[in-house]
């Protein structure tokens, strides 16, 4: 899942290796080339990202109408990028430009879960709303992209459980050209 959405989405790195060899807490792993070095990103390249980091997980539920646990560090992490844009980055709607300062470590408590906030409850409450929309609608492009390719999904399964790798040329040649990829200077 994770390759074909990042395959197919012109804002993502492009894929380099695919392998379903187990690697550390990853089941499997997608590797990127970015096309440069940035530090910056903008909007919808977070959201490219975001997609690529559900693409397990929706792909899992496509084709095995079924989820697990498999996919907990991509929701983790999409939830973190999510939780920056609403929160530090200024990209949600209804909160605005303003960034709101959490910390999940004291100084003096060490790495304790104690939570320090500049904003109200009401306001947290808009946070997690917001984070929510964004993972759920991202979900669901991931869906739709996944079920209008289901053919080049179970194509990319079927060549990673004869080979468990596949580089670049060998993915192109399974899905065709990848997406014209589009970056925005920053």
């Amino acid at each position: 899942g994770h390759t074909l959405v990042a395959w197919l989405t012109p804002e993502c790195d492009r894929v380099s290796k695919v392998s379903v060899i187990p690697r550390g807490r990853a089941l499997g792993v997608t590797m990127s080339m970015p096309q440069e070095d940035r530090l910056m990103f903008s909007q919808r390249e977070i959201a490219a990202k975001l997609k690529m980091m559900l693409g397990g997980r929706e792909a899992e539920k496509l084709v095995y109408n079924e989820l697990n646990a498999g996919a907990a560090n991509d929701l983790e992490r999409a939830t973190n990028i999510a939780q920056k844009m609403v929160a530090s980055w200024g990209m949600s709607p209804r909160i605005g430009p303003a960034a709101f300062y959490t910390a999940d470590e004291h100084p003096f408590l060490g790495r304790e879960k104690t939570i320090l906030r500049n904003f109200s409850e009401k306001t947290a409450q808009i946070i997690d709303e917001e984070v929510m929309r964004i993972l759920d609608d991202t979900a669901r492009q991931v869906e739709v992209l996944l079920t209008e390719n289901r053919n080049k999904l179970d194509a990319l399964a079927h060549a990673l459980v004869i080979r468990e790798e596949l580089d670049e040329a060998q993915i192109e040649e399974i899905l065709g050209p990848p997406a014209q990829r589009r970056f925005v200077k920053e």
